[in-house]
């Protein structure tokens, strides 16, 4: 076998343990550079997770989770799709060029998370600005507009919810400290208002105690910035929340185009014809987002770190979800989603009881990884943090749409289930089980029928049920359990 191997945007030397990318050498660990080798010289298989540890570790017993952080390292830098994961039974090496082993043909360079619901015109939005600071409130304003946004600006928290009530947002960039009404009341009145409650909020404050951080969280906001505020965050985070302001209505739109066309094509079609379009099943849904207040330790960092950071989190997350069978949603505000259960592509489709065991055996996975990638970001002197999961059992809405319909690509889900699973990591990450606001501690929040499942095989221990639990998350009103990590 030749010592060099060319793969488009990047090249391994195997003599000189290099890899170029771009042409450029690139930094990579030993272990890293151990796990490419084999996979690289065994690409014509899977490689199993065991045969890849003793590979790239001889004669060393690690945990698998190690084996996780180096595949999740390679992927970071050659291409999410250069490094398969075939659930069950490892990876394989499946480099622009060569065939996947599912049979579809690989993309050409590394792809971006799939987002839950892209926006129809890129990441442009009618956003509200709520900023008494004069000054604070050009700034903010000028760099929306510069984004490309169409932006209304208000003095306080009474105009802001006057304008929401009479015109229609995408988002809401909320100050705290205003006068005539702050920005907890303003987020308090959104959750009474069924018309505003599903207004995605980013809260703008110059205060960065940790307690007003998961204040706002808990009352519904989707984000946090402190002031000053990076150009680079608010255009990420603002681009990230505008999904969920399009999430609902697409999804609104998809069921009604979905029945209009299965009318045109057969007037006397019977309700289960659209059904088969518009599925409604039983699955697990695991929702995962980093701690606020990680989020906060690192606003401390450059911009680009934290984006890196947050990068690479989601990286982690996304094998866990592969190597137990779950099957990736998007994301939603900085959240990644995944189901178990239903359309997995297991050989045999695996009953509610397993789902629920395998959705939080990867939130379990995920947690591990996170503190191994947190103790090498320490040793680097960098700031690491913890995650808040939920998970949930319940109804979805599985939306397929056909080619010749027209329609946006098939998966996309709505139902109580999804609500559920949201609303709890939301919580977890807001209040953490045993009261700790310490960034690195992970929280994973259960509803009741996922616990049950676990009985036996995983620790647990109820929460009270939160006196502010976000809507639509019914499912919680049975019971809250959070998963006992030590």
């Amino acid at each position: 076998m030749s010592d060099c191997h060319d793969f488009g945007h990047f090249c391994v030397r195997l003599a000189q343990r290099q890899v170029l990318v771009h042409g450029e050498p690139a930094a990579l660990g030993s272990r890293a550079f151990e796990v490419l080798r084999a996979l690289l010289e065994r690409r014509e298989r899977v490689v199993s997770k065991d045969e890849l540890m003793q590979l790239a570790w001889p004669g060393v017993v690690v945990e698998e989770n190690n084996l996780s952080v180096q595949v999740a390292a390679l992927r970071k830098l050659l291409g999410a799709s250069v490094i398969t994961t075939v659930a069950g039974r490892g990876y394989q090496f499946t480099p622009p060029s060569a065939p996947r082993p599912d049979g579809m043909a690989a993309p050409a360079a590394p792809t971006a998370p799939t987002a839950l619901a892209p926006p129809r015109h890129g990441t442009r939005g009618h956003l509200l600005v709520a900023e008494d600071n004069r000054v604070n409130r050009l700034l903010l304003v000028r760099s929306l507009e510069l984004l490309g946004h169409q932006v209304t600006a208000v003095l306080d928290g009474r105009q802001a919810l006057e304008a929401l009530r009479t015109r229609r947002f995408d988002l809401l960039l909320l100050d705290l400290a205003m006068p005539h009404m702050s920005g907890f009341e303003v987020l308090e009145a959104m959750a009474r208002d069924p018309e505003l409650r599903d207004v995605p909020v980013v809260v703008t404050s110059s205060v960065e105690a940790v307690d007003q951080v998961a204040r706002c969280i808990e009352l519904g906001a989707d984000d946090y910035l402190h002031k000053p505020v990076d150009p680079t965050l608010l255009k990420a985070r603002v681009a990230s929340s505008l999904e969920k302001a399009r999430l609902r209505e697409q999804q609104r739109e998809l069921i009604q185009r979905l029945t209009a066309a299965a009318a045109a094509q057969a007037p006397r079609a019977s309700e289960s014809s659209v059904m088969q379009q518009a599925e409604r099943v039983e699955a697990v849904v695991l929702a995962v987002k980093p701690r606020s207040a990680a989020q906060a330790m690192c606003a401390t960092q450059a911009a680009a770190e934290q984006m890196r950071w947050l990068d690479e989190c989601h990286t982690l997350w996304r094998d866990a979800v592969a190597n137990h069978g779950g099957v990736l949603m998007g994301e939603l505000g900085g959240t990644l989603l995944a189901r178990f259960g239903v359309g997995s592509g297991a050989a045999e489709a695996a009953t509610m009881a397993q789902a629920r065991l395998s959705a939080t055996r990867a939130a379990l996975d995920m947690a591990e990884m996170q503190d191994l990638f947190n103790a090498e970001r320490l040793a680097l002197g960098r700031a690491g943090g913890g995650l808040a999961v939920g998970i949930a059992s319940g109804a979805l809405t599985l939306v397929a749409p056909p080619a010749a319909a027209g329609l946006p690509a098939p998966g996309r889900c709505t139902g109580a289930a999804l609500d559920a699973a949201l609303a709890l990591s939301w919580q977890a990450d807001a209040a953490g089980p045993d009261g700790t606001e310490d960034a690195n501690a992970h929280q994973i929040w259960l509803d009741a029928a996922t616990q049950a499942a676990l009985v036996g095989r995983v620790a647990t221990r109820a929460q009270p049920l939160p006196a502010a639990m976000a809507p639509g998350a019914a499912l919680c009103h049975a019971g809250v359990f959070a998963v006992t990590l030590r």
